[in-house]
């Protein structure tokens, strides 16, 4: 009798455990603060905790710059707990392959890295990018905390605003001071000073100018300048647009002429270099003048921050076209078209090119977005000339590479680079480029 009753007693207890571990499976979880909670989770909660995940793309991925492009993403998002920003980078060429083939995919990021010009107006034509001026023109503080400058490089002649400025640039030569003033030479303005400049630093056993070209693209810098020098606004606007460049003006000619004069006075064996290595070597005092861009400065101040140097324009040359354009532009992030949160992407880069976060960059990296007066947050001498410089621009002559039609750019970057070892002439180097420049009329009308 004993036996059965303690049978029953077990079979009891083990009914009631069962119902208790039950009922707490059923109703014990972790929510995303790690709180306890009764309730059983439910396919309705689900969806109300569930983030928008924005994917966001750049091509910054050194230090200091990623590190503070991923801070400032971190902070977004503790500020907006609904939105997670998965971000991804890559350097500048293989970011530049990398874009070019998922941008219209199901792949593609929702907000991106893209230059102005005809490297974001190949995704224009297919209407992978968004216009962004709705946008802007509803909120116009924001239109107007922005240069207007470096808005209009993200401007197509109809008027779409496709892009934001994350950093400005421009192009200008740096000079060693301590060279000049030992060699006793002042800052050239026009191209014959420009010349006996560098005549004077060769003589002095001093290579003139520091000049890399193996990666092609800082020759362009240099064509481009003396292109916006040599040949009118509207021919140049014509021949730079795919379906209606021909490169016959004069100019374009003269410009490698203009050019081909500088090769005796760079670096030696320039297309085995790479415009790091040279920047490095001018960093160091052995060189006594470089083209460089002005997001550059933080670099050199890394590479040695006892450099004493200075800036000064491109010398001018006599031609059809304007001197007083600086050579540049900036830098910016589009939003894809495809993107399922267009209101938070526009959001998000109101506050991340914004002034605010434009201040803190400034001050951290060295860089400017196109925020107006965020030159007051830096204390460095050389940054705030940078800054200076461009915002007092009164118009900017796009980069020569992101300006043209891809087969156009790479026929005149080898011609350049030939050209450069002397390999061609140069009315041999612009029938080649007229060539292919014909070819592309062709090319680019079937893609419009």
């Amino acid at each position: 009798m004993k036996k059965d009753l303690f049978k029953k007693f077990l079979v009891m207890v083990l009914v009631i455990c069962t119902i208790v571990a039950t009922t707490g499976c059923a109703s014990k979880k972790t929510d995303e603060n790690n709180t306890t909670s009764t309730e059983p989770t439910t396919a309705a909660q689900n969806t109300s905790t569930e983030k928008k995940e924005i994917k966001f793309f750049h091509r910054f991925p050194d230090e200091p710059f990623n590190s503070f492009i991923e801070s400032k993403i971190a902070e977004y998002e503790t500020a907006h707990p609904d939105i997670d920003i998965v971000v991804t980078s890559a350097q500048n060429d293989p970011y530049k392959e990398k874009i070019k083939v998922v941008v219209g995919t199901d792949d593609c990021p929702d907000v991106f890295f893209s230059w102005p010009g005809e490297f974001s107006e190949r995704f224009i034509r297919e209407d992978l990018v968004m216009d962004l001026k709705p946008y802007l023109d509803a909120d116009q503080e924001w239109k107007d905390s922005l240069l207007a400058t470096q808005l209009a490089e993200y401007t197509t002649s109809d008027g779409m605003v496709y892009g934001i400025p994350f950093r400005l640039d421009g192009k200008m030569f740096f000079y060693n001071k301590d060279i000049f003033e030992e060699q006793g030479l002042s800052i050239p303005a026009t191209w014959d000073e420009f010349i006996a400049v560098c005549d004077k630093l060769q003589e002095a056993g001093i290579t003139p100018i520091a000049y890399g070209n193996q990666d092609q693209w800082p020759s362009a810098h240099y064509i481009g300048t003396l292109n916006q020098m040599l040949v009118s606004d509207e021919v140049r606007a014509k021949d730079y647009e795919a379906t209606t460049g021909e490169f016959t003006d004069p100019g374009y000619e003269k410009a490698l002429t203009y050019y081909q004069q500088l090769i005796p006075y760079f670096s030696q064996g320039t297309n085995g270099l790479t415009h790091d290595m040279v920047r490095t070597s001018f960093s160091q005092g052995q060189a006594g003048m470089i083209y460089v861009e002005l997001v550059e400065i933080p670099y050199i101040k890394q590479e040695n921050p006892e450099l004493n140097y200075g800036m000064f324009n491109f010398p001018t040359v006599e031609g059809a076209g304007d001197p007083t354009i600086l050579t540049g532009s900036p830098e910016g992030f589009v939003v894809s078209s495809k993107t399922k949160y267009p209101e938070e992407c526009v959001e998000f880069l109101k506050w991340f090119l914004g002034p605010e976060v434009g201040a803190e960059q400034a001050q951290t990296i060295g860089w400017f977005n196109g925020s107006v007066g965020i030159d007051k947050a830096v204390t460095d001498d050389y940054l705030k000339e940078a800054y200076n410089v461009i915002a007092n621009a009164t118009k900017m002559g796009p980069w020569f590479d992101a300006s043209l039609y891809s087969t156009v750019c790479n026929e005149y970057l080898t011609e350049v680079s030939s050209l450069t070892n002397g390999d061609i002439t140069t009315a041999e180097a612009m029938a080649k480029i007229q060539k292919v420049a014909k070819e592309a009329q062709t090319i680019a009308a079937t893609d419009k």
